[in-house]
């Protein structure tokens, strides 16, 4: 199930911000992230690796350059299927929660504002949205 999400950033040098996500590093990246860059947008591909599926999921990140100070950002996630089943067990939700969290961090470093977020959703931890659907459980057991 494809997952997007869309992002406002506004602060001084945002074009900066291409280069932060694309310079992210950790073991779940599967390959060199692809960009391509024509006038005001930059498009960022990478991949990651879930081992929980068995599975690679892509991660699509569209900039949208304003001007020098605002930055429209869409992520679209899409690709985590478990093999034979082709069950998503929420590898897109997790993505992309993962990537704005990522947003976020450097957001805070540069002393940029994101302004908007939808779904907005996404701005809660993955332990946050879990203990909210336990609470929901708990206090109302008979709604599936």
């Amino acid at each position: 199930m494809m997952k997007v999400a869309e992002l406002v950033i506004e602060g001084e040098e945002i074009q900066k911000i291409s280069d932060a996500l694309y310079k992210y590093e950790d073991g779940y990246h599967a390959d060199k992230p692809y960009m391509y860059e024509s006038g005001d947008i930059v498009v960022l591909m990478r991949e990651n690796y879930y081992f929980r599926i068995s599975s690679t999921l892509m991660s699509v990140i569209i900039f949208k350059f304003i001007n020098d100070n605002k930055v429209e950002i869409e992520l679209v996630a899409s690709g985590g299927k478990d093999g034979t089943l082709m069950y998503s067990w929420g590898a897109e939700n997790s993505e992309s929660r993962s990537i704005v969290h990522e947003i976020m961090d450097i957001c805070t470093r540069n002393s940029w504002e994101i302004t908007s977020i939808k779904p907005e959703n996404l701005k809660e931890s993955l332990l946050e949205t879990t203990i909210d659907k336990f609470k929901k459980r708990i206090i109302n057991p008979f709604k599936k």
